[in-house]
């Protein structure tokens, strides 16, 4: 009798996924108060459950989150959090600094036009029948296998949950970009690269709204209206006020590009969100700090590593 009951109970369960980070903290939900939490981020999917009840945790979509932002400094080793969702909910929590750095490589896989990771590899049912949550303290997601079959053969890609979904094109029709390569090439065209005629190269990258941010010796204001140029021999900001800055690349070890909430929570600095950051690490300890507005973190990063391919500086 008893092991007729267990197998009942197992057959109502609902499937959880293997988590790839857990983390403990607290977390405040909507219309709720502070209590103590255990954090798990499987896939696309953030549980939650707290930790005075065994229970099994809600879960969040991340493809559902519209913005993640820091709230002042650690306290105890927990960096308060903000999440707002699609539906205008907002959650705060209190996370590990492990446990942002995965959550935020997680929403950078889902939302940068790249292939899908193989955790998300198998096709998908359409839109409609995807089974998210209705709200973003809901129960977790149903298994695959218990949802209806597509209704037509053709299925998207997963990636394609970030876009309306592909019609596949006629036999006689060539085939239309994907929105993923669409949004790839205007993004690429954003980042302004020059080509030297008939090398192939990339000669020099040319940013004209840059906000300078600090960090070179003599220039601490921050200014904005500046540019940045790039060539194979040095970068090169000017701006008001005589804002003029010539570093050579033999004086640079690192130049990293970031977006907002990366910003935001490796730098403590705030960027628009469809900016860049870029962290330009020199010798002698110093760091120029730059914002570019209106450039894809992607392409931006694909133009520089493109730029001074053969040359010491570390692209990140």
């Amino acid at each position: 009798m008893v092991s007729g009951q267990r197998g009942a109970e197992e057959d109502t369960m609902i499937a959880e996924p293997e988590p790839d980070a857990v983390g403990r903290g607290w977390v405040i939900p909507p219309g709720g108060s502070k209590v103590d939490a255990i954090f798990v981020l499987s896939g696309a999917h953030l549980g939650i459950g707290r930790t005075e009840r065994v229970a099994s945790p809600v879960w969040l979509h991340l493809r559902e989150v519209t913005n993640l932002d820091a709230l002042g400094d650690p306290v105890d080793g927990l960096q308060g959090v903000e999440i707002s969702m699609e539906d205008h909910s907002v959650i705060t929590a209190g996370w590990t600094e492990p446990f942002i750095d995965s959550v935020l490589a997680t929403l950078h896989r889902l939302l940068d036009p790249q292939p899908a990771p193989a955790i998300d590899a198998a096709p998908v049912q359409p839109a409609q029948q995807m089974p998210d949550a209705d709200g973003p303290f809901a129960t977790a997601p149903a298994a695959s296998a218990d949802l209806p079959a597509p209704a037509a053969p053709y299925a998207p890609p997963a990636s394609s949950a970030l876009s309306p979904p592909v019609v596949p094109p006629s036999p006689s029709a060539p085939p239309e970009p994907s929105p993923e390569v669409a949004e790839l090439e205007r993004s690429a065209a954003a980042a302004s690269v020059t080509r030297a005629a008939g090398s192939g190269a990339a000669a020099a990258l040319e940013l004209e709204d840059v906000v300078y941010l600090g960090g070179y010796p003599g220039h601490s204001r921050r200014r904005k209206k500046c540019t940045a140029s790039m060539d194979r021999q040095k970068i090169e900001v000017n701006g008001p006020s005589d804002l003029s800055i010539r570093i050579p690349w033999t004086d640079v070890r690192t130049i990293e590009v970031q977006n907002s909430d990366e910003a935001r929570f490796r730098m403590n600095t705030k960027i628009h969100r469809d900016a860049s950051a870029l962290v330009i690490e020199c010798e002698q300890e110093v760091t120029v700090l730059l914002e570019a507005r209106d450039c894809p973190t992607i392409a931006l990063r694909s133009a520089i590593t493109q730029l001074l391919d053969g040359l010491s500086v570390v692209v990140v």
